[in-house]
């Protein structure tokens, strides 16, 4: 996966035409292919490396991150260290030459539900807040372009979210746990937090990767991205948030 990686100089090999940039991810046996139509994960070049954008800004100028693990006895088990800045620099290279080499103009809202079951098992038309509660929390007096909001952001609406929001729409709500705090905010940043550390992981053991590990290292790289994109929508109010390309 010369995308996940983000190494330009295979990505070059590969790459040739456009039709080249759209590969697809098998899907491991069991559980995970019956939530799915076909046996693989279509997924763009353009798609992963703006994921790892998205994902790793915040860490533009951090050198080192690390996965460490102990065991009961509080024995260092592991301990996977990368320098996250640098492996940022390479994705900012990889969406530049990408972006020359085929005159994307990488600025577009983007709506990444398709990508939604990278997340959790769900059935495509299923929302998080369903009816009924949607009804019982406007009873309740929410709001419901907020209860639109929560639902848009969780499928990775981006295109949805920025226009909610322009109308108004607050994501400083939660009709779930009754809290002061954003239900958005909870759920995205959690996923973010956790998949940030097998991330990490993934790039530490590069060497070492293989075909069934790829299909995670995507929901993982799609969980962090996603998510921080999405929060970004929500907490700015610039309209291209996306500015990875000249």
């Amino acid at each position: 996966m010369a995308a996940f990686f983000a190494n330009l100089v295979e990505l070059q090999k590969l790459i040739v035409n456009k039709t080249d940039t759209q590969i697809n991810i098998e899907i491991p046996k069991g559980d995970y292919a019956q939530f799915w139509k076909n046996n693989n994960v279509q997924v763009d070049v353009l798609d992963i490396l703006n994921w790892a954008y998205y994902g790793f800004y915040n860490y533009a100028k951090t050198d080192c991150i690390c996965h460490k693990r102990y065991n009961e006895e509080n024995t260092l088990l592991q301990n996977d260290c990368i320098n996250l800045a640098k492996h940022y620099q390479n994705v900012m290279e990889c969406l530049d030459w990408l972006c020359t080499k085929f005159s994307i103009k990488n600025y577009a809202l983007v709506n990444y539900s398709k990508y939604r079951k990278l997340r959790h098992f769900i059935v495509d038309n299923e929302s998080w807040l369903d009816e009924s509660e949607c009804n019982e929390a406007i009873k309740m007096g929410f709001n419901k372009i907020d209860l639109d909001l929560i639902n848009e952001a969780e499928k990775g609406n981006g295109i949805a979210c920025y226009n909610l929001v322009k109308k108004g729409a607050n994501y400083l709500t939660d009709p779930i746990d009754f809290t002061t705090e954003s239900a958005i905010v909870s759920m995205l940043d959690s996923g973010i937090q956790f998949n940030m550390i097998n991330l990490v992981s993934y790039l530490y053991n590069k060497n070492n990767h293989n075909k069934v590990n790829e299909y995670y290292m995507l929901a993982s790289l799609h969980q962090v991205g996603v998510g921080s994109y999405i929060l970004d929508i929500l907490t700015t109010n610039e309209t291209n948030s996306n500015k990875n390309c000249k």
